[in-house]
């Protein structure tokens, strides 16, 4: 079987297939349409069982959508497990061919593991743009007002009324965002079923239903090894055990659902309940935390797999 890796860059894509042939094929190809039309073309002369990518924010998004389009397995892989695969082969060199051969090389050793990816529909991917843009939003939101804060403090007047302007746009600007995440939140039943539970408002419905690719949906343990909510553990002969949390998803998801285990335990007697069992066995108040936006996140995909179980009986009846 022949494996194909692609490294992607703004400006290049490093291709490299391996197979039971000892010397790989390596090619380049511009990112740009005329380029991935050459890339796809010789994919499919070669016809790789698998296609492993790595994300690289949205430079390898047009690629991965044509990919897609045309039916290429295609495996998005995770930066931390590849980084952890240069490491056990011993790797030095981190060059973009070099990258598109480990790629390769990954998809040759794990196939059996991988998972395939799926596009989303066009709504889940205007939800995903939308939330990141609010995410920087708001950012800015707090950066103006830290701002307005030391101009009153410098007692710069027309600073300070500039600010006000700024501030008054950004606020406007997150309104109309989130009016649009609402609307999108309304097209998806998903989204009723998971704001069904304490816990879990609009934000953290939206971030989940973006962030978390469909094909996990309703798998709870899946869904939170892929958020990064899962402890690592390290032990060693006599050495004390440590555990960490991996920490190896998207960022933004385990905010939200850290903001969510924070309402979570005030309107929830049973995730209360559970937060205070953790603080009386010597847990601090930001690891209890944590473990409540785990137990929510499973609690979460669990109401996902009951619903489309109940979906999948009203079809069959």
């Amino acid at each position: 079987m022949t494996f194909a890796g692609i490294d992607v860059s703004k400006t290049h894509l490093d291709l490299a297939l391996v197979s039971n042939s000892p010397k790989p094929t390596r090619l380049r190809f511009p990112n740009s349409p005329e380029g991935r039309q050459a890339l796809l073309a010789a994919l499919a002369h070669h016809n790789p069982a698998w296609v492993a990518l790595e994300p690289t924010g949205a430079y390898h998004l047009p690629l991965l959508k044509l990919l897609a389009e045309n039916r290429l397995q295609v495996a998005l892989v995770n930066p931390y497990h590849l980084a952890a695969f240069r490491k056990a082969k011993g790797e030095r060199q981190k060059t973009d061919r070099q990258d598109a051969l480990l790629l390769a090389r990954y998809a040759q050793v794990y196939h059996g593991e991988l998972w395939a990816y799926t596009l989303p529909p066009e709504a889940l991917r205007e939800l995903k743009a939308l939330v990141g843009y609010r995410e920087d939003l708001a950012g800015r939101e707090r950066a103006i007002l830290n701002q307005m804060e030391a101009a009153e403090w410098a007692g710069s007047k027309e600073v300070l009324a500039l600010l006000q302007k700024e501030l008054a746009c950004v606020k406007g600007l997150l309104g109309e965002v989130e009016a649009r995440i609402q609307a999108l939140l309304a097209t998806l039943p998903e989204a009723e079923v998971l704001m069904a539970l304490p816990g879990v408002g609009p934000q953290v419905a939206a971030a989940v239903l973006a962030l978390l690719p469909p094909e996990l949906w309703g798998r709870a343990k899946r869904a939170a090894s892929y958020a990064g909510l899962i402890p690592e553990r390290e032990e060693s002969g006599k050495s004390v055990e440590r555990s960490r949390l991996s920490k190896k998803g998207p960022p933004l998801l385990r905010r939200k659902l850290y903001m969510g285990a924070l309402v979570a335990v005030r309107h929830d007697p049973e995730m209360r309940a559970f937060y205070h069992r953790l603080l009386s066995r010597g847990k601090r108040k930001k690891q209890a935390l944590v473990a409540v936006a785990h137990k929510l996140l499973r609690r979460m995909m669990g109401r996902l797999r009951e619903y489309y179980a109940t979906q999948l009986d009203q079809g069959v009846a």
